[in-house]
């Protein structure tokens, strides 16, 4: 995997999530230039997306707002579009792999009750806010992860 770098939308991400926005919000919000879609949508469509979706602490929300994007970005319309929808699938399937190697899960309670706990006080290049809250380094790491991937296939 690529080094994971604090680009433009990296700390877009962070921003948002320092003001209040959920994991998955944060995320996806920070990529709406290149989903092209307004951000107010984007936050709507994450906002249940939040504490391991709609607070389960299940599959992390910056993981799900990660893929949400993707499929915003280089996602399919078409019913019949089977070709995109295998690409789509292999490519979220990278990411997630890309986050898992990063912190052993994608689970928000592992995330929270472990990994978190585990990080802190550990210098983390995308994070240098003071003010980071225990989930502002997934959420950077997603952002980052999906940024990293995006210019790797660029034509």
């Amino acid at each position: 995997m690529a080094e994971l770098k604090r680009t433009e939308r990296v700390e877009k991400a962070i921003a948002l999530h320092l003001e209040g926005y959920n994991c998955a919000q944060s995320v996806l919000a920070a990529f709406e230039d290149a989903a092209g879609a307004d951000r107010k949508l984007l936050l709507r469509a994450a906002s249940d997306l939040g504490g391991g979706i709609s607070g389960t602490h299940g599959t992390c929300g910056a993981v799900t707002g990660m893929l949400i994007a993707l499929g915003m970005i280089r996602g399919y319309d078409e019913a019949g579009d089977l070709g995109t929808k295998k690409r789509l699938y292999g490519e979220g399937q990278e990411l997630i792999a890309r986050f898992n190697e990063l912190f052993g899960t994608t689970n928000c309670r592992e995330l929270v009750s472990s990994v978190a706990p585990a990080l802190k006080g550990v210098e983390n290049p995308l994070v240098t806010e003071e003010n980071a809250k225990p989930c502002t380094v997934f959420v950077a790491s997603a952002a980052a992860i999906l940024d990293s991937f995006l210019e790797e296939i660029k034509d």
